[in-house]
């Protein structure tokens, strides 16, 4: 039995007439495995720690990320399979030399498919970065871009996957790719729900429909917050209430969804809110109220105290200066119902910090409502007048 090892090791590490014998080559490959792997340790000890020295250095941080130690210690790693496969055609034959190339082969293309997604991740991660040193709405739109990212790792690792196959079974890559016509239906049903997400991915950022940093709502699936992540298959949304909700890309496409950037970009937040006024607190002003009010007739028509209170109102908010004055105010009449006339306040304010709006609102709406006795008005109650104005009316 040894001696039949000791043949085959002669016929694959060398011819039987060379001047080296079998265990001299295993020793060549050995020294040669000690020296590729040497490399990567000069890289780990000597060649990373230099970079971030450089790089810390440097006023940007985009050569951090690029040069940083998990992008440069995945380039090292390729280095050592590679140089093993250079020498072994000079230590190795036949079945032996075969079967080492295969395998050194498949391990570079592992390394080299980690090294690109790392990298391609890397890049990625630099652009948001420079993007936000010059604008933040150039790096929320390219944070919306990692479903892009995700997509083209997914394509390396295909194709590494079909590379390595091809490798170990000794076949042209174009023999496995004319072979997967017939897995079409299986991978569409396997990954339908990543493509649906990169078709949606793709539509959402190209079409400027949302981007991460967004206040949307989705009153169906109980989404009211911010975008805080996108990625293919997924659309990350806190919540006001801290919650984070998870819905998949294409639900974006398929349902209604409201997007506030609009507002956020904007001059100003909408305010609009509604005082309902009872009809039966309504009556036309004397001569008296009038100079009171110092309001005159228009056309001769008499004037009611509501047209009185509108007026007041909307001097009140022309001045105000927590409104923006060149948008859209009014104080505007709304049709009557059974719960009294609607009198509606519509403006924009300066301020778009949810705590400042609701503080500034919350103002607006008090004003108007105390107001409201000034003119001899009364707000629409489900239990009626108050007491003092039903004796009034007796």
């Amino acid at each position: 039995m040894q001696e039949e090892v000791l043949a085959w090791l002669g016929r694959n590490m060398g011819s039987e007439d060379s001047t080296l014998p079998w265990y001299w080559r295993c020793a060549i490959v050995l020294g040669v495995v000690v020296a590729a792997y040497l490399v990567d340790f000069i890289f780990v000890k000597a060649i990373i720690p230099t970079l971030r020295k450089i790089t810390s250095r440097t006023n940007t941080r985009v050569d951090d990320i690029l040069l940083s130690e998990k992008v440069v210690r995945s380039f090292s790693r390729i280095l050592p399979p590679v140089i093993l496969s250079f020498a072994l055609p000079f230590v190795t034959q036949g079945s032996l030399e075969n079967l080492l190339t295969r395998f050194t082969n498949v391990y570079i293309i592992v390394n080299v498919t980690r090294f690109l997604c790392i990298l391609v991740s890397a890049v990625f991660e630099a652009l948001v970065l420079r993007g936000e040193e010059k604008d933040k709405g150039r790096a929320a739109r390219m944070h919306s871009m990692k479903g892009v990212v995700q997509t083209v790792q997914i394509i390396i690792s295909f194709i590494a996957a079909i590379l390595v196959v091809s490798t170990l079974i000794d076949r042209s890559p174009a023999y496995l790719i004319s072979g997967l016509g017939a897995m079409a239906a299986v991978l569409m049903l396997v990954f339908q729900d990543s493509i649906k997400g990169l078709v949606a991915s793709i539509q959402l950022m190209f079409n400027n429909m949302l981007e991460v940093g967004d206040w949307i709502a989705m009153p169906a699936r109980k989404v009211d917050g911010v975008v805080i992540e996108m990625t293919l298959t997924t659309v990350k949304v806190r919540n006001w209430d801290n919650t984070i909700l998870t819905i998949p890309p294409y639900s974006l496409l398929t349902e209604t969804f409201q997007n506030w950037r609009g507002m956020q970009e904007s001059d100003g937040r909408r305010f609009n809110r509604t005082i309902q006024v009872d009809v039966r607190s309504l009556h036309f002003l004397s001569d008296e109220e009038m100079s009171k009010y110092n309001i005159s007739s228009r056309d001769g028509h008499p004037v009611t105290n509501l047209e009185a209170y509108r007026q007041f109102l909307y001097a009140y908010l022309h001045k105000h200066p927590g409104l923006n004055q060149r948008m859209t105010m009014m104080v505007r009449q709304l049709a009557a119902s059974d719960a009294g006339i609607p009198v509606e306040m519509y403006a924009f304010t300066r301020t778009k910090v949810w705590e400042e709006y609701e503080e500034l609102q919350a103002r607006l709406v008090e004003f108007a409502f105390a107001s409201l006795p000034k003119f001899g008005l009364v707000a629409f109650q489900r239990g009626g007048l108050p007491p003092e104005l039903l004796e009034e009316e007796h």
